[in-house]
């Protein structure tokens, strides 16, 4: 009849079979999932807005956040991937993203973020040096990295004025 291989083959692929339509089925259900998590952004400070080095642009800022991402965690939910980053516009590129601050949530309850007056973790340079008197956003995004499915990002962005006309 058949022998110990094609039998074997048969139930490997019926449980592979099995084991992809769960996964289907549990990825389908982040669909139904509808997070609003609160979110208040703010810039504190500009510290300096100086020439570095090559003719760029760099600023010192400071920033409050106040974040409560628990909302977005499900049961599928590994971690977040959560950033702060700056976004302006110049002649040259009318997109400029500057990620300033990031932060890993692995638990449910340590997704409250509440930061005051937080200086960046990653330096604020422009290529150039566009970034005085340049309207200035602040964008919180976070990454969705399920335990099963596809990865998903959202954002709050919140205009927060103009950087400095000089430097100072």
């Amino acid at each position: 009849m058949h022998s110990i291989y094609h039998r074997l083959n048969t139930a490997v692929t019926f449980f592979g079979t099995v084991a992809a339509v769960l996964c289907i089925l549990t990825s389908s259900t982040d669909l139904l999932h509808q997070s609003n998590p609160n979110i208040q952004l703010g810039l504190r400070e500009v510290r300096r807005l100086v020439q570095h080095h090559g003719g760029k642009d760099q600023a010192v800022v400071t920033f409050d956040i106040n974040a409560d991402l628990r909302s977005v965690f499900t049961w599928n939910t590994k971690q977040l991937f959560v950033y702060v980053q700056a976004e302006y516009e110049t002649q040259e590129n009318r997109v400029n993203e500057i990620v300033l601050w990031d932060f890993i949530v692995q638990q449910k309850e340590k997704a409250v973020i509440k930061l005051s007056n937080h200086k960046t973790k990653y330096a604020f340079i422009d290529p150039g040096n566009n970034l005085r008197g340049r309207d200035v956003n602040l964008t919180l995004v976070w990454c969705v990295m399920p335990r099963v499915g596809r990865m998903y990002t959202e954002r709050r962005s919140v205009s927060v004025g103009k950087l400095p006309a000089t430097y100072i």
